[in-house]
């Protein structure tokens, strides 16, 4: 025997309520309530007597069954394997003598598949055929097919018709995991508590809002845990698309007869579970299966350990395991509500074994209760960062490159992470794209050139090239966009491969208009330097840049120091020399940690500040910092990776582009404040005007401030995971989000050793 190892935590209390007895469902539309003009139940050619009195359905309850006929078909059991091997058992009520029951299998489109299947009306008749040139159902191609049965008395006249939808599918455990039409199931999905809907019965439009939001994210599967759910729900991820868990909530064991009973049908429904509270008992697979003429597989989550979060303990578990593993409740993101902290990492690691089966997120929000401000808020229909992390995680597409050097060639090779989708099926677009600069007032990107790719005929696992031609030279472009859609035009992801590196951006920064002589005034505690009309003033005992005076503008900017270090170097020289109108300041600190600093000030260019530094102890965090009173400033506009903030630990999901923030919205704030990747200038918008800062390093993050922690979190970092000593950053290395359990150190520990050293340069432009 082999077993399939889920990991969970068990949160809240369960009811013993359920949503309907019986599975007497129709076929629902997908994707959205407004593309029902295609259901199926429209399309089905039914036998002569649609509208006469007399003909049933099965969408009234029993007992109404039983006034209005006195024989009728009450449910059936559905096994309908990929195969095309067909059994339905079918369950009537009051029979007469001679009554038959006419069985025919229509696919979407109404056609007839093969001929009808005759048998005589018992109250469990059986029903078994095998069919051909079928298509089988899997979350990413959701074919269904219909069954209409009627129930004919002695003369042949239908006296009752009844239909139901089902998909052709097989279900095997292995060693290994979960296999669905022989392909193993790798699960990227999301624990759904129907309480997050409003309640455990509520309606199509809010189960459809859910099921969308998972496709949209990526998703493959759901969790169904803690409350049981509307067999409606099973419905739509039958016709959406989603593998279904569907688990047994609390203690109560009288209820796997209901839980079986409402998900029976479902090709969608793939598996059971025992749930946390039960999972030590296996006993109860017997009383499952007694149920289930499918026999699919039982899962048992269990808890190794209170650290159910603890990517350490899942990642021991796979390594030294024997036993698929797949983790059920992850992401619980505690210092802003992050859903996809450390997911990135996890899923890459956890990729490399073979008995790795995929994972659930545990919900759209936060276990503490605090609604989620970096992942997606049911209420509000708003996503953030967060989501996008996860969109482009579980993406099912990889490719070879980020950037494309000056020497590209223009293929990129693509690897398909589908599990049944070939690529062709596919559509690629394509933008090369510049971005605007920082003294323009436009966000949106200038379209060099657009066009299509041929989709590529490349199968699940299999790779690709994807080869571009344009007709301009793409190197004078910023960015190649490239939007997947899939075959129902849903954005799969829109990728951005970098083309210009911020030397190359910095280099086109506006030019400055000349002022023959700079100005210098030297006392024994101060250096003013006036460039280009810009005066700079330095303070001789610290070494930093204190202020800067623009016309009548006074900007109280300082630095730079090395971030959240406030000890352990010294000032160590200080020096101002003059060579052919160009004037350097060169600075050097010693110490524990060292940094050094040179200023270089022409007229007609940007005053350019090279630095380079090492830093000791090694912290969660290395730059160098900034000052700049935060209530002066009201905005910010950047090229970069965006619209939203990063963390070390959660980098996926924006785009390079030109951004801006305000900073007057709280709503806004929840990603406005923190770590900005792969920055090539920024603009701070003040109100006392704006000034601009260019970089010509790659793989710089700018730090803004420091985003507020939510104070009702009961797990606290021990202190904040950004500098106290400057408020506008370029870092090298930055801090994680926090997840659970409190003990666990935020962030990944990689970095760099206290020996090694950073360097950059930085351009100041304050004339704006």
């Amino acid at each position: 025997m082999h077993g399939i190892l889920t990991q969970a935590l068990a949160q809240g209390s369960a009811t013993s309520q359920l949503g309907a007895a019986n599975d007497h469902s129709t076929l629902w539309g997908s994707y959205s309530a407004n593309e029902r003009v295609n259901n199926i139940k429209t399309k089905i050619p039914l036998p002569g007597l649609l509208g006469q009195q007399g003909l049933g359905n099965n969408t009234t309850g029993t007992a109404a069954h039983v006034k209005a006929f006195e024989s009728y078909i009450e449910r059936v059991t559905i096994d309908a394997k990929a195969s095309g091997d067909f059994t339905m058992q079918v369950f009537s009520k009051g029979l007469q003598p001679n009554e038959t029951i006419e069985m025919q299998v229509f696919d979407p489109t109404g056609k007839a598949l093969g001929e009808p299947s005759q048998v005589t009306a018992t109250e469990n008749a059986e029903i078994k055929k095998q069919f051909s040139l079928i298509r089988t159902w899997n979350p990413e191609n959701p074919h269904m097919y219909q069954i209409v049965l009627t129930l004919k008395d002695a003369t042949g006249q239908v006296i009752y018709t009844f239909y139901k939808k089902f998909g052709f599918r097989s279900v095997e455990s292995k060693a290994d995991g979960i296999y669905v039409n022989g392909t193993k199931v790798i699960f990227k999905g999301m624990n759904c508590r129907s309480a997050n809907l409003g309640n455990y019965r509520t309606s199509e439009e809010a189960y459809l809002a859910d099921i969308n939001i998972m496709k949209d994210l990526n998703m493959n599967a759901v969790r169904l845990s803690y409350y049981p759910v509307d067999p409606l729900y099973f419905d739509l991820c039958d016709s959406i698309g989603l593998f279904v868990i569907s688990e047994l909530p609390g203690s109560d064991k009288r209820m796997v007869k209901d839980i079986v009973f409402s998900g029976l049908n479902h090709p969608s429904v793939i598996c059971w579970s025992t749930g946390p509270d039960l999972a030590a008992n296996k006993e109860l697979d017997k009383e499952f299966s007694t149920y289930d003429v499918q026999n699919r597989y039982v899962i048992h989550p269990v808890s190794k350990d209170k650290k159910s979060s603890d990517f350490n303990t899942v990642a021991n578990s796979i390594l030294y395991g024997t036993e698929a593993f797949t983790p059920v409740e992850i992401g619980n993101g505690i210092f802003n509500g992050g859903r996809a902290a450390g997911l990135d990492e996890f899923w890459t690691e956890m990729s490399k074994s073979n008995k790795f089966s995929g994972s659930f997120l545990a919900t759209y929000k936060d276990d503490n209760g605090i609604e989620s401000a970096s992942g997606f808020d049911p209420k509000s229909k708003d996503k953030w960062a967060s989501y996008y992390a996860i969109k482009e995680i579980w993406s099912p597409l990889a490719f070879n490159i980020s950037q494309l050097p000056a020497s590209w060639n223009g293929v990129i090779n693509i690897e398909n992470k589908f599990l049944y989708t070939n690529l062709s099926r596919l559509k690629f677009n394509w933008k090369l794209v510049l971005f605007p600069k920082a003294t323009q007032k436009t966000l949106d990107p200038l379209v060099v050139e657009q066009g299509t790719l041929a989709s590529p005929y490349t199968g699940p696992g299999e790779k690709a090239d994807l080869k571009f031609t344009f007709q301009n030279q793409f190197t004078v472009c910023d960015a190649l966009q490239l939007q997947v859609l899939d075959a129902r035009d849903k954005e799969i992801y829109t990728y951005t491969f970098q083309i210009r590196k911020p030397v190359d951006v910095v280099a086109t920064s506006p030019e400055v208009a000349s002022i023959s002589t700079i100005m210098r005034t030297e006392e024994t505690d101060f250096l003013s330097l006036v460039c280009d009309g810009i005066n700079y003033i330095f303070d001789k005992k610290t070494g930093n840049l204190t202020k800067v005076y623009v016309g009548k503008r006074d900007l109280a900017f300082t630095g730079p120091f090395l971030a959240g270090i406030h000890s352990g170097y010294t000032l160590a020289d200080f020096k101002h020399l003059v060579k052919d109108n160009t004037h350097t300041v060169e600075v050097s600190y010693k110490g524990e940690s060292n940094l050094w600093v040179k200023w270089t000030f022409h007229t007609g260019e940007l005053p350019r500040m090279e630095y380079s530094y090492s830093m000791k102890p090694v912290g969660e965090y290395q730059g160098i910092t900034f000052k700049y009173p935060e209530d002066k400033i009201t905005g910010m506009k950047w090229m970069g990776r965006g619209p939203f903030q990063v963390w070390k630990n959660r980098q996926k999901g924006q785009q390079i582009g030109v951004w801006e923030r305000s900073n007057k919205s709280n709503v806004n704030n929840a990603e406005y404040k923190g770590y900005h990747s792969d920055v090539y200038w920024v603009q701070y918008q003040t109100n006392m005007g704006n000034f601009t800062l260019y970089t010509d390093q790659p793989n710089l993050y700018l730090q803004l401030f420091s985003p507020l922690k939510q104070g009702a979190l009961l797990n606290e970092f021990a202190s904040a995971p950004f500098p106290d000593n400057g408020n506008i950053g370029f870092m090298n290395q930055i801090s994680g989000l926090s997840t659970k359990p409190a003990d666990a150190a935020p962030g990944n520990k990689s970095l760099k050793s206290a020996n090694d050293s950073y360097s950059g340069s930085l351009y100041f432009d304050f004339r704006w």
